[in-house]
């Protein structure tokens, strides 16, 4: 179906119905879904599908029954699966679980060696191919003594129809997409179209329902605290920047005293370092508590594997290659993001991995530097224009990103990923006409690839994925 048909196909939303206005509202303040403020369609047209699954017709009367004693928590959980969108696969952030493997689990391992205990968190877990990986992570490291540790590995996610396809393990190729041929057949079990976890791996990992918002409210349940990682990747770009920074202060404050919170690479904003300590594991980016002790457990990383693959996130952020192992890999405090480092001297022309490898440790000044003088060698490389937006937008210099943004596009008018990130950030500075119609053309761009084709430059994002994140944004109008 064309852009324009599935424009059209959305149901018009009832806005002089005085119930749609306060459904709205009550819906965005439960999830924390801020983009559905100004999409009114696009919300209605979650609402209609679960008004006709429990055949209502007014909506005052689904209003009733997501505040009746009995229906409303069960309408309440299928109504925010409904407004949920999932995308996820294994070993995603590639870099991030190289340091987990290298760094951070060893050294955990070996810290806790007496109490035989760990906590892990994978918040907004989807289908659970996060908290998975990190079950295949441990696994792999302790081998039959596995089982005399207390190894808790918890994923939370408002899905319910997530939650249920995690249990089960089950997935499609696509999931397991940056995993070799060999590596599947070690980790998975063939059943029809589907691969299943190996049910050594499968039985680390558990699964539970939860509301990030409940959070800012200290409603998580005493359970949800003192642990030694939390993951949350991918998630805090659906939540206004005020509200993101709010849960990454209630993450920290659950995290143990030498936790670490890992974040998407697009994700971290320089006003993090205002209820969280940033620091560096291995060139990595993290958090910690701003309490933690200045030696946090990373351990000296063993030698390295070939390269991977570097599959990342979905949307925004650029694929960045496993940073290299250094000889003296201990976490340290890093800068905050928007604090440039001293300048590099006579650093030159650099090549696009190296840029990604300064983003993905939260060096953003180093690589601007880095994409600004690639661009010079390269002026006619959009890509080089493009990852120097994104070291600006990094950085918080706005101007120099939509100028690279742009730079790109009049390269290669069909960038979608340069569209729907100039977009973004026009939206977010309140120039909505220009952000809708830098979003249009990211969708047209990628609707002319297979919806599984993966967006150069979009990290692992599916042409499809794209259209549907615009859809989700403009509400059906793109």
């Amino acid at each position: 179906m064309s852009l324009a048909a599935q424009r059209h196909a959305l149901p018009s939303a009832p806005v002089d119905d005085p119930a749609f206005a306060g459904l709205k509202a009550r819906i965005v303040e439960r999830t924390g879904h801020h983009y559905y403020v100004d999409k009114d369609d696009q919300l209605f047209e979650h609402v209609a599908r679960r008004m006709a699954a429990n055949g209502i017709d007014a909506l005052a009367d689904y209003a009733a029954r997501l505040a009746d004693p009995i229906a409303a928590a069960a309408e309440w959980r299928a109504l925010e699966s409904a407004i949920t969108i999932n995308e996820t696969f294994f070993f995603r952030f590639a870099e991030q679980f190289d340091v987990l493997r290298r760094c951070v689990l060893p050294k955990l391992l070996r810290e806790r060696r007496a109490k035989r205990q760990l906590r892990v968190w994978s918040v907004g877990c989807s289908t659970g191919a996060e908290a998975h990986s990190v079950s295949i992570l441990l696994r792999d490291l302790l081998g039959d003594a596995v089982s005399e540790w207390k190894i808790g590995i918890t994923g939370t996610d408002i899905d319910d129809a997530a939650i249920a396809a995690a249990r089960e393990a089950r997935y499609t190729s696509w999931a397991l997409r940056t995993l070799g041929e060999a590596e599947r057949e070690r980790l998975f079990d063939r059943e029809g179209d589907r691969w299943r976890l190996k049910a050594r791996y499968r039985g680390l990992a558990r699964f539970e329902h939860a509301n990030m918002m409940a959070l800012l409210d200290d409603d998580a349940p005493l359970q949800f605290s003192e642990f030694d990682i939390i993951l949350c990747r991918n998630v805090l770009i659906y939540f206004r920047s005020d509200v993101a920074k709010q849960l990454v202060g209630a993450l920290v404050r659950r995290l143990a005293p030498t936790g670490l919170l890992f974040i998407g690479h697009a994700e971290p904003n320089p006003e993090f370092a205002d209820i969280a300590r940033p620091v560096l594991v291995d060139g990595v980016l993290a958090y910690a508590r701003p309490d933690a002790p200045a030696e946090l457990p990373v351990a000296a990383p063993a030698p390295p594997p070939s390269p991977p693959a570097s599959p990342t996130p979905p949307r925004v952020a650029p694929p960045t290659p496993t940073a290299p192992a250094k000889a003296t890999p201990a976490a340290t405090p890093a800068p905050p993001p928007a604090a440039p480092p001293p300048t590099p001297p006579a650093p030159k022309p650099a090549a696009a991995g190296e840029v990604r490898t300064a983003l993905s440790r939260g060096d953003a000044s180093q690589a601007l530097e880095l994409a600004e003088q690639e661009a010079l060698a390269t002026p006619r490389d959009p890509v080089a224009h493009y990852l120097a937006a994104l070291g600006a937008l990094a950085l918080g210099d706005g101007v120099r990103a939509e100028r690279g943004f742009r730079s790109a596009l009049y390269l290669d008018n069909g960038f979608a990923m340069a569209h729907y990130l100039l977009g973004r950030h026009l939206l977010a500075n309140g120039r909505d006409a220009e952000g809708n119609r830098a979003l249009r053309n990211a969708a047209r761009a990628a609707a002319g690839m297979a919806n599984d084709a993966e967006l150069p430059e979009g990290d692992g994002m599916t042409a499809g994925s794209l259209v549907a994140a615009v859809r989700a944004t403009l509400g059906g109008a793109a």
